[in-house]
Formats: structure tokens, C-alpha cells, sequence
């Protein structure tokens, strides 16, 4: 409320100060595409916890494909070591065939009235067999009498556990037909609500003229079919939902085995993996993708021959500064089997360990180092020799191995071009933090007046990120002059410019480059007489 100044004094008023750059902390947001046991299809879902995942996508266990043996998906281990190396929060996408035929059926039951008519349709809220394992109870809380009456009834959802078990893993109550009724709520609004609604099924074909839903104790869902597995094609297809998320985000599509039982043996020819270009995700130049460069080792396979085939299968597909391929898979203990290990891509570990380099140092460090060690992995599937790190490394792979008194680290930080200084994974990842903060700070200036006011405020929009950004060491240079400039004037808003609606500003930053080599020269000295060594220390 405006204060009336009529006698002298002090007079005290409270604003609220809007920054522009207050918006400059973004967070690179996690995803993940794959094949699950149930969710949405080619619709990103949000998981902060490992438990969040299991609720919406099912646990570790091989999944169900039809007239096939059971698959084994790499993507609940990839989100596990995502959590279990310090991300807090992802994305994921379940991928399924293109062909809506090949999509499967979600398990479904008709819920009736006193009479055969239907009330309404509990249909569970993905596709697959795991529908099947769901049923449900309903019980009449009262009755009010009317023309019609009506009843007040609460709904429990029960599911099958892994011992054969049905658990109430959700119960409504106080639900109506209609909604009418006081103190009651109209199901089907209730069930099927986005965000406090039911997480297993949804409610469907709802005819309002039934009142009256008929109790039941304990009634099954039925007619779930799983869907066939999708190809690399499907899968890169999926992936390009991520583009409904705002960003910036890193991505990862994660492979599987067709056979779960081949899991360890020398038969590699039921992987699936795919690598999804840059260029396919449109004009986004926020995403960047995290490849798990090949599959398995074979048991009894040289590290020469595997080094030589994860060469060869990536030569051909040089890629850009926007993705990175890790290699080899690493072994972590089972989540769900105490006392044995398992060989998983590194892609989810290598995502966490991004995620808590960037929220403790700043996305400005390279994910790599000592510092980038997997905290789930007790070892890797492959260990290189010194020559065959040197070729992976020549070849823009970045490698996981054994470092002591650090544990298994990431011990490469290049991205898959070859020359730039983009090169390097810090970089690209610094470029694509300035912009989408310079993006979020200036949409203030959207329909200002253009003219030296507008360009000032822009001006010191720019530097209170750029400065902070250079003083954390995000930036090279021995003073702010040397890391950045930011132009903004009547020198490139000109007249023309001005008079077509536009306004430009012009930022220059200068990366920092990562130490990859680190090379020591110990020199002897005995009198006079010198003899020198060149040490790599790393």
C-alpha cells in the first residue's frame, strides 16, 4: 500500500528486488532412455530416488518380451549407479517399437454395479503383464438414499510381490459416481489425478448413471500384454522425446541383451545398443550425450581384440563435441543379490559423477581425474594396457580404469571431435552453462525500449555471470579483461538494427583447458654432470 507523506520523519518501505541473473543457477538435468518392465511409452517421467524409479518402471529383474526369452535391460542398473554416484534427480524414457502393434496392452477389468452393467473400467496405467499382477477391492462405505442412491465407496489397489503376495499399495476412500454427494470426491477424478491420483491404474468408460458400484473383495486385472523390444532405430526415436524437456540436460540410451541368460558368455550377438546423433535432436544445442561406446567383453577375449572392436565400431561415427563415449563396462556389486557383482555399461555411474562434480566444484571441471571416481564400482570389466589406454584415448574414447589410493575413476575427458578446443567434455560443457544462463537472465529484455539503458542492463546482466563464473576458475585469465568481454552498444545495434526489432550483444569467453597430461622432468645432478628423465605422471 503506498504511504501519504504529510509530516516530517523517516518512513520506512519494503520492495522486492527483481535481479536478472537471479535465475543463473541452472542444474543439467539427467535422462535416460531404455527398455523397462512398465511405464508410460516415449513419455519422460521424473525420478528422485531409486524408489521412485522401481514404483514407476519396475526393479532389476529380466524383463518379459512376447514368444521370446526374457530380456535383460541395462537401464535400472544404468539409474542405479546414476543415484549411487551422486545424482539427485533424472528423466526417464521407456522406449517401445514404433509400430503401435508391437506396443502391447495394458491389463484392464470392467467394475460393476448391482446389475451386469458396467460402472466403469480399471485399466493399469502402462502396458505389459504387470498389470496382470494388480487387482482390486472395493468396499461401500454408506449408502444415501435418493432417486437414485447412491453410495459412498473406497477403492484399494493390491499387487503381486516377488513372493507371491498381493500388498494394498494404495487405498481411496470416500469416493461417489457422481461427486455429489458431501464430503466425497467423484472417483475417476480422484484415481486418475497427474499428481495425488493413483501411480498403478486409471479409471475409464465411467457411465454416471451407475450409482451404486458393487463391493468386491479381491478381482484381478487381466489381458496385459508386454511389448516386443525395440531396435536401435526405435530406441533413437524415443530418445528425441527428451526434447520436451527444458534443458540443459545429458543423455544416455542404455542397451540390452535380448537374452537374459546370455549375460557372461560368449555369445554377445543378442546386444542392443544404440547411439544417437547430435544432429537428430533438432536445433537443441543444450543436450549432451553420454554413449556406453560398446558391449560386453567376452569371457576369454584379449583387451587387444576388445580395444580393436570398440576402434573399429566407433571410427566410422567420429560425432561431434556434443556427445562422449566411456568404455570399458564396470563391475558393481548386485543391488538385489547380496555377495555377487555384475558388469554394467558405465553410462548411469558416469552421469552421477557429473551430476556431484557440478553441484560441489562447477560444470567448468572436467569430469574426470581422481575426483571422478565411480563410488559404486569395485572394479572394471577390462583392464587396458598402457598402449591400448594411449589408442582409446587417440580415438576420443574416454576410459574407466583402476587408479590407487583413488579407486576406479574416469581417466578421460574428451569429447568425440577430434580438434578444438570444444574437444574437451569442461568446454563443451562450459559453452552450453553460458548460454542457457545468458538465455534465462535476459528474457527481462524482451520488449524494453532499445536503446542505451536496455543495452547497460544488459551489459551488467552478463558480467554477474561471467564474473562469478571466472573468479570459481571457470574461465582463463589473470583478470576479468583477459577471461571474457561483453559488447553491447550502438556499435553493433545500429539504426537498421534497431529498427528491425533486434538487439544484439556479443560475449566472448575464454575456456580453460584440462591438465591431460601431467609431465614431470627429473633431472640428476652429481657434480656437475646432468642426466634428465621425462616422468608422464599420469
Amino acid at each position: 500500500m503506498p504511504l501519504t507523506y504529510r509530516r516530517p520523519g523517516v518512513y520506512l518501505e519494503e520492495s522486492l528486488l527483481v535481479n536478472p541473473s537471479d535465475v543463473a543457477g541452472t542444474v543439467t538435468v539427467s535422462c535416460f532412455v531404455g527398455v523397462t518392465q512398465k511405464g508410460p511409452i516415449n513419455e519422460p517421467q521424473l525420478c528422485e530416488s531409486w524408489s521412485d524409479f522401481v514404483t514407476l518402471f519396475g526393479n532389476l529383474d529380466p524383463i518379459a518380451v512376447p514368444a521370446s526369452p526374457k530380456a535383460l535391460s541395462y537401464l535400472p542398473f544404468s539409474v542405479f549407479s546414476f543415484f549411487q554416484n551422486g545424482g539427485r534427480f533424472a528423466w526417464v524414457i521407456r522406449s517401445a517399437p514404433t509400430a503401435p502393434a508391437d506396443r502391447g496392452t495394458a491389463g484392464t477389468i470392467a467394475v460393476n454395479d448391482a446389475s451386469p452393467a458396467k460402472c466403469f473400467d480399471l485399466t493399469a496405467r502402462s502396458v505389459g503383464t504387470w498389470g496382470n499382477n494388480l487387482q482390486y477391492g472395493l468396499t461401500t462405505q454408506s449408502t444415501v438414499a435418493g432417486t437414485p442412491a447412491q453410495d459412498v465407496f473406497a477403492i484399494q489397489i493390491m499387487l503381486k510381490n516377488s513372493e507371491g503376495i498381493y500388498e494394498v499399495v494404495e487405498t481411496f476412500a470416500g469416493l461417489s459416481m457422481t461427486g455429489d454427494l458431501p464430503g466425497t470426491r467423484k472417483g475417476d477424478s480422484v484415481l486418475n489425478d497427474s499428481v495425488s491420483g493413483s501411480q498403478y491404474v486409471l479409471v475409464s468408460a465411467v457411465d454416471s448413471t451407475k450409482t451404486q458400484p458393487a463391493p468386491q473383495t479381491a478381482r484381478a486385472l487381466a489381458g496385459g500384454v508386454d511389448p516386443k523390444l525395440p531396435d536401435a532405430a526405435s530406441m533413437i526415436a524415443s530418445a528425441q522425446n527428451v526434447t520436451k524437456l527444458e534443458g540443459p540436460i545429458t543423455l544416455n540410451i542404455c542397451s540390452y541383451l535380448t537374452d537374459a541368460s546370455k549375460a557372461d558368455t560368449t555369445d554377445t550377438t543378442g546386444f542392443v545398443g544404440a547411439t544417437i546423433p547430435s544432429s537428430s535432436l533438432g536445433d537443441r544445442q543444450d543436450i549432451f550425450i553420454v554413449n556406453d561406446s560398446a558391449g560386453p567383453r567376452p569371457p576369454g577375449a584379449t583387451s587387444s581384440a576388445y580395444k580393436t572392436s570398440i576402434t573399429t565400431a566407433l571410427g566410422a561415427n567420429p560425432g561431434d563435441s556434443y556427445s562422449a563415449s566411456y568404455t570399458p563396462w564396470i563391475i558393481i556389486p548386485h543391488p538385489s543379490r547380496v555377495g555377487t557383482t555384475v558388469s554394467v555399461p558405465p553410462g548411469g555411474a558416469v552421469m552421477g559423477m557429473m551430476a556431484r562434480i557440478d553441484s560441489t566444484v562447477g560444470v567448468f571441471r572436467a569430469p574426470a581425474g581422481v575426483i571422478a571416481g565411480l563410488g559404486n564400482a569395485v572394479g572394471v570389466q577390462t583392464k587396458f594396457t598402457d598402449t591400448e589406454l594411449g589408442d582409446l584415448n587417440a580415438q576420443n574414447i574416454n576410459a574407466i580404469r583402476s587408479v590407487v589410493g583413488a579407486g576406479i575413476c574416469v581417466m578421460g575427458g574428451r569429447t568425440r571431435k577430434s580438434y578444438g578446443t570444444d574437444r574437451y567434455i569442461s568446454a563443451r560443457r562450459t559453452l552450453i552453462f553460458v548460454k542457457e544462463v545468458m538465455k534465462r537472465s535476459t528474457q527481462f529484455a524482451v520488449f524494453e525500449n532499445n536503446d542505451q539503458r536496455l543495452w547497460s542492463a544488459l551489459r551488467m546482466s552478463a558480467d554477474r555471470i561471467l564474473r562469478p563464473l571466472w573468479e570459481a576458475g571457470g574461465l582463463r585469465g589473470a583478470n576479468a579483461a583477459q577471461a571474457y568481454f561483453i559488447r553491447c552498444d550502438d556499435t553493433i545495434n545500429t539504426p537498421a538494427v534497431i529498427a528491425s526489432g533486434e538487439v544484439r550483444m556479443e560475449v566472448g569467453v575464454a575456456l580453460e583447458y584440462p591438465a591431460e597430461f601431467v609431465i614431470i622432468r627429473l633431472t640428476q645432478f652429481d657434480q656437475g654432470t646432468y642426466s634428465s628423465e621425462v616422468v608422464p605422471a599420469a
